[in-house]
């Protein structure tokens, strides 16, 4: 993932909100990706050179015997395969699956798709070379570029410029009077090759298909076919691959992140149980009360946080409820953070922060929990470690303990409109996050690891009001970021919040939460129906509300 900034670029430094040393380094941009020889593109060759000539001449070699003739198909099926099933291309899949309900869904589709244009690539050279002679091998491959610039590629008609102001000549020539494909106009966003004329949320939630065409181009069809190499693949797993996934994201800054999230420091949805009129601060002030109230914390508790991020939670639910509160984060930067609002807060003797990955927690000596949450960082688990991920949580909770997991969804059914803002987080924002999936797969995970799903809540509306005051946020303080990150990357984040309120909005992406318990016999289930009701919302912010969260 090029186009981030690495942790290592940055400086040292014991404040809230340090400042680069240096200025980040260039962003990788989609020109730029698309040519060099780089790993993914060295991969792609090494395929297209295994599918396109060596079978295609092991092939004719065996001509002569149709029984020999099958094993270099059958070779190439097997590559393929293994690439779809072993290599990293099994997540995607699986979440691709999770998201249809029918074989000519959107996921569905690619998922389909993608590995028969593997497999027809040697039978095409061959058959092409059989039947016209050898200088007709390039013909499919012509053919291919002209159907996908000429047919594929020809939009409906838009009026695509009451909306974009294109920088570029070439962009211009091709888009200003049809549909742009919502990849290129992401990726031109980000490159300041386009603008939008208005104020890009508003354009996309009221005129998004007035000129935005949602089915995939090359390079979204480029990045999937990458995730089935395993040495390239965001979906693999291991301590090291999740530590540098997190370092990539989360280590950016805490200036960046405080930008758009203020001074909550909350990267989740909040709740906005008071009316759309409130504030983030008090839609997180919210949220952290719900999750506690949901999970029954109370004085005396011992609670954990995993992927615990800046700790507000563990610090609210020790503060407000009493609990002694212990976090879990794989960010550096988090973890200074957390510490020094321990110190601010006079916390550090309720609340305890530990470096490290979920799966570490066992040999961490942390002992056992009566509440654990976990908001928002199962989807960076992956599906293959779902279970390991909830095994670790029922092994850590007390018996007759609770467990609350929020986390991101998707539409079940989804259309090319909502693949296409998967493809997009996917890619750019939180590469590897693959276990976003429709509710189902989530219940049925628990029930498999030995948990009864006390509740399940839908807040996905909520979502969206939360990315809008983060969009905000984001827009009010984008001259600052741009002194100090990348034009890239700012542009990004403008495009990825902006395009977030729409989807959680409308459906195309939302949020759960759920509550747990594990499923014995013995567990007091009329906890769930005491006399004592959840208290009324909103829920009490101190009289001074910046008390909530100090700086």
């Amino acid at each position: 993932l090029g186009f981030l900034p690495r942790a290592s670029a940055r400086a040292p430094a014991p404040a809230l909100f340090p400042t680069p040393a240096s200025p980040n380094p260039a962003m990788k941009g989609v020109d730029e990706e698309m040519t060099g020889i780089d790993p993914a593109n060295l991969a792609l060759g090494v395929l297209c050179f295994a599918l396109g000539v060596v079978v295609p001449c092991a092939m004719e070699l065996a001509a002569g015997s149709p029984r020999l003739l099958l094993l270099p198909l059958g070779a190439a099926v097997a590559l393929v395969v293994a690439l779809c099933t072993d290599g990293g291309g099994s997540e995607k899949i699986k979440v691709g699956l999770s998201m249809a309900n029918k074989w000519t869904d959107s996921t569905s589709v690619l998922v389909v798709g993608i590995p028969a244009g593997m497999l027809s690539l040697p039978l095409v050279v061959y058959g092409t070379k059989a039947l016209l002679g050898l200088w007709a091998v390039p013909l499919p491959f012509l053919a291919a570029y002209a159907f996908y610039e000429l047919v594929y590629l020809a939009t409906a008609s838009a009026p695509t410029t009451d909306f974009l102001d294109f920088k570029d000549p070439a962009l211009a020539r091709r888009w200003s009077a049809r549909k742009i494909p919502i990849c290129i106009l992401y990726e031109a966003f980000c490159e300041g090759k386009v603008e939008f004329k208005k104020d890009l949320l508003e354009t996309l939630e009221e005129h998004r298909c007035e000129f935005i065409d949602w089915r995939p181009t090359f390079t979204i069809i480029r990045f999937l076919i990458v995730q089935a190499f395993p040495w390239l693949s965001t979906s693999f797993k291991s301590l090291v691959a999740t530590k540098r996934e997190i370092a990539d994201h989360y280590d950016r800054g805490n200036d960046f992140f405080r930008a758009f999230m203020g001074p909550s420091m909350v990267y989740t949805c909040g709740v906005f149980h008071g009316g759309r009129a409130q504030t983030l601060e008090e839609a997180q002030f919210n949220k952290l009360s719900l999750v506690c109230q949901k999970l029954r914390v109370e004085a005396g508790d011992a609670f954990l946080d995993i992927g615990c991020g800046w700790g507000t939670l563990a610090r609210h639910a020790a503060k407000y409820y009493g609990a002694r509160s212990t976090g879990i984060t794989l960010s550096a930067e988090g973890r200074k953070w957390c510490e020094a609002k321990n110190a601010l807060e006079k916390l550090t003797d309720k609340v305890s922060i530990v470096y490290g990955d979920y799966r570490e927690l066992p040999q961490k000596g942390v002992g056992s929990f009566k509440r654990i949450a976990s908001i928002e960082m199962a989807e960076h688990v992956g599906l293959a470690n779902f279970q390991t991920y909830l095994g670790i949580v029922h092994a850590l909770l007390e018996e007759e303990g609770t467990f609350l997991m929020q986390v991101s969804g998707l539409r079940k059914g989804a259309t090319w409109q909502d693949t296409e803002w998967g493809l997009f987080m996917s890619k750019y924002i939180f590469p590897g996050a693959d276990a976003s999936t429709p509710l189902n797969w989530y219940v049925l995970e628990l029930e498999k690891a030995g948990f009864e799903v006390q509740s399940v809540e839908t807040i996905g509306r909520h979502y969206s009001h939360t990315m809008r005051t983060w969009y905000s946020n984001w827009v009010a303080n984008l001259p600052d970021m741009k002194k100090t990150y990348p034009p890239f990357l700012c542009n990004l984040w403008h495009f990825f919040l902006g395009w977030s309120v729409v989807a959680a909005g409308y459906g195309s992406a939302t949020c759960y939460q759920i509550v747990a318990h594990k499923n014995t016999y013995t567990f007091p289930r009329d906890a769930f129906i005491s006399p004592d009701p959840l208290k009324p919302t909103p829920f009490n912010m101190p009289a001074d509300k910046a008390d909530a969260f100090p700086e």
